[in-house]
């Protein structure tokens, strides 16, 4: 009997020593501090063609404005010294999003071009306007459209676009 409660300690003692040791292994490798990190290097700002930097000043905030129904932001992309018929624009512009609720605006851009004096750009232009008043009909209108472009300091502005009337009731 003696034999078999010395069998029975040895095996307990040897379970616990095997245990303790497992434990203790698993605390130190949660304890070991992983290798530190390379110190990322910041990706070099890639450079922007052409295209990219219109969509990313011009039809970008042009599309976000006009389906946010923002005309503070679609009227931050004009420049309005250089544009003669600002105060025109401004006024279509407000009566239009004055007129309708919401708005689906979608561009293709076709072309792109610069020069010393500014640029252009055209684009397919696809609009779906509802209006505020439920008795009205939905609007669309799709067209090519041209745009005029000046490179400032904040990026390329509109200064002009054809048609005119796009925004016009």
């Amino acid at each position: 009997m003696q034999k078999r409660m010395s069998f029975i300690c040895r095996l307990a003692l040897l379970s616990g020593v095997l245990l303790t040791t497992v434990l203790q292994c698993g605390l130190l490798a949660q304890n070991q501090q992983p290798p530190a990190p390379e110190p990322a290097q910041p990706p070099a700002e890639e450079k922007l063609d052409l295209n990219d930097q219109v969509i990313r000043d011009v039809f970008g905030p042009l599309q976000r404005g006009m389906e946010g129904h923002n005309p503070y932001q679609v009227l931050a992309l004009f420049d309005q010294q250089q544009m003669p018929d600002y105060a025109q624009v401004r006024d279509q512009l407000r009566a239009f999003f004055a007129q309708y609720d919401a708005i689906r605006f979608r561009y293709q851009l076709l072309q792109v071009t610069s020069d010393n004096n500014g640029g252009s750009a055209v684009a397919e232009i696809e609009m779906e306007a509802t209006p505020a008043d439920p008795s009205q009909i939905i609007v669309r209108r799709a067209t090519q459209m041209r745009f005029r472009l000046t490179l400032g300091s904040k990026g390329w502005r509109l200064v002009g676009f054809s048609p005119a009337d796009f925004f016009a009731q």
